[in-house]
C-alpha cells in the first residue's frame, strides 16, 4: 500500500495530472520505441519434423533452426550481407521502420503542443485537423507493411506466392509446409496506433462538448 507523501504515489499523482490525453501519447511513443527493437515479420518453413523460422527486424533477420523439434541453432544476418535472400523485403521492411520514425516524431510534436498554452487553446477546426493528420500517418504505418510484404516476400521466394500478411502454403519436392504472419513489433505498432489515436482525438471531442451549451438549471428530459 502507497504511503501519501511516498515518491510512488507523487509520481503516479504527476502522471495522472498529466491527463487522459496527453497520457495516452506518452503511451504511444513508448510503444512505437519498443516496436523499432522487435521483430516486424516472421516467416516459417517446416520439413518433416525440422522447421526454420525466420524473424525479420530492422537491418537483420534471424532465423532460428530445429531439427526433430528440438533447437539446434540461430543465424543472425544483415540484409546487405551477400547470403541474405531477402532483399526486397529489406527494402520494404527499411520503408516500414521510417513510417514509423516519422509516427514518433508526429506523436512527439502534438504532445508537445498539447503541453503548452497554444495547444490547449486550439480551436477545434485545428484539432480535428491534428488528429486527422495523426490518425493518417499512425494508420499508413500500420497498414504499409501488411500491403507491401507479401509481394516482396513473393518475389525472394520466387517458389510460391505469399497471399497476405499472414497465412500458410505447401510446395512440393520435398513437401513443405510454410507459415507467416506479423512478429511482435506489428503488434506492440498496433497499441501504439491505437493509443496515440485515442490521445489526439480526445481534445477535439472535448472541444466539441464544450460548444454545446448546458441545460437550463432544473430541465428534465421528458419522459
Amino acid at each position: 500500500m502507497l504511503r501519501p507523501g511516498s515518491p510512488w504515489r507523487t509520481g503516479i499523482n504527476r502522471v495522472l495530472a498529466l491527463g487522459p490525453s496527453r497520457i495516452a501519447l506518452g503511451l504511444a511513443i513508448v510503444l512505437v520505441l519498443v516496436s523499432l527493437a522487435l521483430p516486424f515479420w516472421s516467416l516459417s518453413r517446416a520439413i518433416g519434423t525440422d522447421q526454420d523460422i525466420s524473424s525479420f527486424s530492422w537491418t537483420t533477420f534471424t532465423t532460428d533452426t530445429y531439427r526433430g523439434g528440438a533447437w539446434d541453432g540461430t543465424v543472425i544476418l544483415p540484409y546487405t550481407s551477400t547470403l541474405s535472400p531477402y532483399r526486397e523485403v529489406a527494402s520494404v521492411l527499411a520503408t516500414a521502420y521510417v513510417l514509423d520514425l516519422v509516427l514518433l516524431v508526429v506523436l512527439a510534436v502534438v504532445l508537445v503542443l498539447f503541453s503548452i498554452e497554444y495547444g490547449r487553446a486550439m480551436p477545434t477546426l485545428s484539432l480535428l485537423i491534428l488528429s486527422l493528420i495523426v490518425l493518417g500517418v499512425a494508420l499508413f504505418a500500420l497498414f504499409f507493411p501488411i500491403v507491401a510484404i507479401p509481394g516482396a516476400a513473393t518475389t525472394d521466394r520466387g517458389t510460391f506466392t505469399i497471399t497476405g500478411f499472414w497465412g500458410s502454403a505447401s510446395t512440393p519436392s520435398p513437401p513443405t509446409g510454410w507459415s507467416w504472419g506479423p512478429g511482435l513489433g506489428w503488434w506492440i505498432l498496433l497499441l501504439a496506433v491505437v493509443s496515440g489515436s485515442v490521445g489526439a482525438i480526445l481534445p477535439y471531442v472535448k472541444s466539441i462538448r464544450a460548444m454545446i451549451p448546458a441545460p437550463p438549471p432544473g430541465w428534465r428530459p421528458p419522459s
